[in-house]
């Protein structure tokens, strides 16, 4: 239109200003359907097509995420279960064990005791035969004593045998008496 009005201006006329010059508009509309569509194609059709990956990137990445939250969930319940469970075998371990060294302690006290009392018995039976033995002992120092005595009252001399037979004699008779 510019370029209108300087023709005008040069030929000496007055150009009048509101006046439409439709080639110039037909020529101009086509000039920037031709822009709009080089435009189009060179910087919207990328520009949208990085636009629709990014979306679908971001979509992905949700879906990703939520099915990894998903995942990770079911994994600490799971851990949860686990921990659980493993403290409660512990915990039953730990009462196995209480229990066990409790029933073993028990037998040793019993095994203790039975062995005490055996000890207990055979000292008693070690005693009444040492008991009986100096008994035994006592009886024949004490026969030979009276025999002795009894021979040196009677001023004789007892043979081996005569010795022998009062000794037998002496305790038995202190045998009966017990």
């Amino acid at each position: 239109m510019l370029v209108n009005l300087t023709f005008a201006a040069a030929a000496g006329g007055a150009a009048n200003p509101v006046t439409i010059d439709w080639w110039t508009l037909i020529l101009q509309s086509v000039n920037l359907l031709i822009v709009m569509g080089g435009l189009y194609f060179l910087l919207f059709k990328p520009i949208a097509g990085v636009i629709q990956r990014r979306e679908k990137f971001v979509e992905d990445s949700l879906t990703h995420a939520a099915s990894s939250k998903e995942e990770a969930d079911k994994l600490l319940a799971e851990y949860k279960e686990q921990l659980k469970e493993a403290r409660q075998e512990a915990q039953q371990i730990i009462e196995k064990a209480s229990k066990d060294a409790e029933d073993y302690g028990r037998r040793k006290r019993v095994e203790a005791d039975n062995e005490a009392q055996a000890i207990l018995e055979k000292a008693k039976r070690e005693i009444q035969v040492e008991r009986e033995r100096a008994v035994s002992a006592i009886r024949d120092e004490v026969a030979t004593l009276a025999v002795a005595a009894a021979g040196k009252i009677l001023n004789r001399t007892i043979t081996k045998e005569d010795h022998e037979g009062l000794v037998k004699d002496f305790v038995d008779k202190v045998g009966e008496l017990n």
